[in-house]
């Protein structure tokens, strides 16, 4: 009898201690119907769970990829809004790289959105020796896009679609299959095996991630949530340079620190444009007047000129 008391009160208090998610996260209506979830997942056991136990430790990374995303946020979510896709994917590259350009990991992805090399060949980005467009924020953005996209056009679910980006088309069609369902809760449980275990808490800490994210965007009396409204103040838009033009003389006439320029043009090699004609950099939103008003007005050195142009040839020949 005491064993049974001890179980129901056990009960009783792990229901208390997630039955109040809906408070916490009044968000997650908004985040579950933009990835296609049924807002009944949110007394899901498991994610109910996963939510209990990672919350503190997602919110310190969600704070650290605020922090380094100053311009990088504003200029992902006007891309989205560009190609009518919702913003909330924009989590995905934050569980991906924590909104840093430079992210690498161990099995060779790269960028804000971790892409191989294949599929970043594949989305048409520029891989040689001269540029790395993987690491490029913005067209490695338009490129994740086109990928959610392309996805999304064979499982016509967003949160299907999300979980093929982290293990691929043909693991979630199976899994599915398999299945006999493509509801998430049975696909995400730990009682089966129909996906892995890395995809399982990959959706979960997407939503979570949105969640917590999407909570912030309306305490702006809190640091983090000002921040974020600080942030959205600004972005990154690219413009046309000269053939070899340095981030350094670049950052000189836009009389702005050569590490801010450097960390949105992460796909440049060697510090520089490649030497062909009309490549575009990356430069904050707010030094485009001035880019407009003061650029034209640097002129090369003759000596620089020729160099560039023989850097030019080079360049094509071995293209």
């Amino acid at each position: 009898m005491k064993i049974y008391k001890i179980l129901i009160l056990s009960l009783l208090l792990s229901t208390f201690a997630y039955s109040n998610l809906r408070d916490e996260f009044p968000s997650y209506s908004y985040i579950f119907t933009e990835f296609n979830v049924n807002e009944k997942f949110i007394d899901n056991r498991e994610f109910r769970e996963f939510v209990h136990k990672n919350k503190k430790k997602y919110r310190k990374r969600f704070k650290t990829a605020v922090k380094r995303g100053g311009l990088i946020v504003p200029m992902m979510k006007e891309i989205m809004y560009q190609r009518d896709i919702s913003p909330v994917f924009l989590y995905i590259s934050m569980v991906e790289s924590a909104f840093d350009p430079k992210a690498r990991s161990r099995t060779g992805a790269g960028g804000l959105w971790q892409f191989v090399v294949n599929t970043g060949a594949e989305l048409k980005l520029t891989m040689n020796e001269h540029v790395d467009e993987r690491y490029d924020p913005v067209r490695s953005t338009k490129a994740a896009i086109k990928y959610l996209y392309q996805i999304n056009s064979n499982l016509n679910n967003w949160y299907l679609t999300t979980m093929a980006y982290n293990c691929g088309n043909g693991c979630v069609n199976r899994a599915i299959e398999r299945a006999g369902t493509r509801d998430l809760g049975v696909l995400m449980s730990s009682r089966n095996t129909y996906i892995k275990k890395e995809t399982k808490k990959y959706i979960q800490k997407v939503l979570l991630m949105a969640m917590i994210g999407e909570n912030y965007l309306f305490k702006t009396n809190d640091r983090v949530g000002e921040l974020m409204y600080k942030m959205n103040r600004d972005g990154i838009t690219p413009v046309r340079v000269r053939s070899g033009e340095k981030l350094e003389t670049l950052a000189s006439v836009l009389n702005m620190n050569k590490y801010y320029l450097e960390k949105i043009n992460a796909h440049l090699k060697r510090g520089h444009a490649p030497y062909v004609n009309s490549y575009k950099i990356n430069i904050p939103t707010s030094k485009v007047e001035m880019f407009r008003r003061y650029y034209t007005q640097v002129q090369q050195p003759r000596r620089e000129y020729y160099s560039a142009n023989k850097n030019l040839k080079l360049y094509a020949r071995y293209r």
